[in-house]
């Protein structure tokens, strides 16, 4: 620090670190310019790449992950952290900080008796304060090149203006150049030795100036802004997930001392198993979530400060550290946007439950139940999808495709509807054949069911039991899926022999779509209420997760006629897509993010739009093999679809992946 000048006032993250949160210990700036304790940074590089490939040369930092490497590779990991340059400038911070606080009295004196002599000078090489007759007479005699700071008339409230500009940690000289072309602060000597070649070369001062005149800066500060806001909204959702799956286990936990009541003495050691089970299960998802709750949190926490820290900088006319900060947002916001496209990849909701096999005869291995993980597809929280991958930018690529013909089908397949359940496994139903099949999503069949009636549109009850709109007789047959096993549950007949055809299922009751346009809401007992009429055949029904409509395909060939509608609960209807792109609209479903999927049976197309339909692309069409599309089924960035088509196709089912 320069001579006559008081001890900053700073904010104090600054001088904490953001793994400990405690005051800074021998500060280790990686090249992001995060900067953390030697012994916190150690400890993180050691745990990060523990697994990993011995010959691993960089690690990301723990703040905004951007990739850091040590100077040298080849040694050891756990000192890899001592490599990194320590900040000469914080230490000093820290130090004048903490003597901001101690009474300003001469060490000297007070030896002599003397308590209260006020000290007017600081030498930070012994870090010691004398008064002007003490340094005189001891220190100066002995200590000539020492490092002493002047502070007569230290006023706390006094600001950074009052500050001299830093030196370089290279030359000693004053930080008051910036190169454009390599981002980065120097004194004269850097300037000429390593940025006479550079193109963009200005004072610090005017290149402050220029970022500030170009809204650089307030640009800068409000994507921080957004960044934080939503770090905020994911580690509130990660906190209510942990809630739910806390009081998950409660209610599971109760339910296994319930039933252990019934069979004392039998279950011991069944029960401590399956406990065991819970809790480890339990621990690893709470480990899981808890860990990107954090990694959310530290983002969160560094994007607010630097956003304050940079506003207060840039007011005050603080050139260095108000492009330092300028710089260390830039590479936050990225991050902020890195961290969410990874989230948004596996983005569910977990439910750990203890689930108990009915009808109990033998005290086997599942006499007490089973404890079984169920992840639903969760929608991405709206203030996120700006940082979200656009539509334009995902690409389709096709990854498998399977036969669905088993031995004892008569007739050619026509697969009207699909969905995925959650232990990778396929449910499917064959029109022509009037059977259910499941497979596992890598295609080995599994099991058959047939049908009463000609099965059409699939939807999810709950993790093991589909229901299926059938027609001729038309009504709702559920079924269940146990062991790799089908087995029907219910059969709900439907007034007037109504053919039904689409199916959803929204608040406990079913969302029919039939033949006549009509759609019903549906209660267990077969009690029915008319939702809406469409002017011709409702093939396919959705629901939306934001919002909890049912969105259903109509199936409309002339232009300008409805192909996709949106019903809401209280029966009002909304159109979302004319007849254009789209014809004979089929198969629907919708993404984690809210993005809708659509067949064009009579224009052989799948299309993707957003969940207002203003933004529409076609993902596959007839040059990629699409032969009247009549099922789709979403999850994560996996598509299915079957065709109705040419006996070529018609089939198989074929697997599609977005990135």
């Amino acid at each position: 620090m320069a001579e006559g000048g008081p001890p900053p006032e700073l904010d104090v993250h600054l001088l904490e670190c953001p793994i400990c949160l405690e005051r800074l210990r021998q500060p280790k700036s990686l090249t992001c310019l995060h900067c953390f304790c030697q012994e916190c940074l150690g400890t993180y590089i050691t745990m990060e790449l523990s697994g990993k490939m011995a010959s691993a040369t960089s690690f990301p930092c723990p703040v905004c992950r951007r990739m850091a490497q040590p100077a040298n590779q080849t040694e050891p990991k756990d000192k890899w952290a001592e490599q990194f340059p320590t900040n000469a400038v914080i230490q000093d911070l820290i130090k004048l900080k903490e003597h901001s606080s101690e009474p300003l009295y001469c060490k000297p004196c007070q030896t002599r008796g003397d308590l209260t002599n006020p000290a007017k000078f600081w030498c930070k090489t012994m870090d010691v304060k004398f008064c002007e007759k003490c340094k005189a007479t001891y220190h100066d005699v002995l200590h000539t090149e020492c490092d002493v700071l002047d502070i007569t008339g230290y006023d706390a409230r006094r600001t950074k203006k009052e500050m001299s500009v830093p030196e370089c940690d290279q030359h000693d000289e004053k930080l008051i150049w910036y190169c454009e072309d390599h981002k980065r602060l120097g004194c004269n000597i850097c300037m000429i030795k390593y940025h006479r070649r550079c193109d963009e070369v200005t004072t610090a001062m005017e290149y402050l100036q220029k970022i500030k005149a170009g809204s650089q800066l307030e640009e800068m500060e409000m994507a921080l802004k957004k960044g934080a806001q939503a770090m905020t909204s994911l580690v509130k959702g990660f906190d209510e997930q942990i809630q739910t799956m806390v009081q998950n286990q409660e209610i599971a936990l109760q339910s296994i001392k319930d039933l252990r009541q019934s069979v004392e003495e039998q279950l011991n050691k069944l029960q401590k198993d399956v406990t065991d089970k819970l809790i480890t299960l339990f621990k690893e998802e709470k480990g899981n979530l808890e860990a990107s709750s954090r990694q959310c949190e530290r983002l969160m926490n560094s994007m607010v400060n630097t956003m304050k820290s940079s506003v207060t900088a840039a007011e005050e006319n603080d050139t260095i550290e108000a492009i330092v900060l300028y710089q260390r947002g830039q590479a936050e916001v990225e991050s902020c946007k890195a961290l969410v496209k990874e989230i948004s990849k596996s983005f569910t909701s977990i439910s750990i439950n203890h689930r108990i096999v009915p009808r109990l005869v033998t005290l086997g291995d599942e006499a007490m139940g089973k404890i079984v993980i169920d992840r639903q597809r969760r929608c991405f929280p709206v203030d996120l999808e700006y940082l979200c991958v656009p539509l334009s930018e995902r690409h389709v690529k096709e990854i498998g495709k399977f036969n669905v013909k088993t031995p004892s089908d008569k007739e050619r397949c026509w697969i009207s509807g699909v969905v995925f359940l959650p232990h990778e496994q396929i449910i499917l139903s064959d029109y022509n054949n009037k059977k259910l099949k499941l497979f596992t999503d890598k295609g080995q069949y599994l099991d058959e069911l047939t049908i009463r009636g000609n099965p059409s549109d699939l939807c999810l009850v709950n993790n093991n039991t589909v229901a299926i709109a059938v027609s001729n007789p038309g009504g709702v047959r559920v079924v269940r899926v146990e062991d790799s096993e089908l087995s029907l549950s219910s059969e709900i007949i439907m007034p007037h022999d109504a053919c039904c055809l689409g199916i959803s299922r929204r608040d406990g009751r079913f969302i029919v779509g039939t033949r006549g346009g009509e759609v019903y809401s549906v209660t267990q007992d077969g009690a029915t209420e008319l939702l809406h009429k469409y002017n011709i055949n409702c093939y396919c029904l959705t629901q939306y997760p934001l919002k909890g409509d049912t969105l259903v395909s109509v199936s409309n060939n002339a232009t300008g006629d409805v192909a996709v509608s949106r019903l809401s609960a209280d029966k009002r209807h909304t159109d979302v897509m004319k007849v254009d792109v789209v014809r004979g609209a089929r198969g629907i479903d919708v993404d984690r993010e809210g993005n809708i999927y659509v067949c064009g049976m009579e224009s052989h197309n799948v299309v993707q739009m957003s969940g207002d339909g203003t933004h529409v692309r076609e993902l596959l069409t007839s040059s990629e093999g699409m032969d009247s599309p009549r099922a789709i089924a979403v999850r994560g960035d996996t598509f299915l679809v079957t065709s109705c088509g040419s006996t070529n196709h018609n089939n198989f089912l074929r697997v599609f992946q977005l990135h």
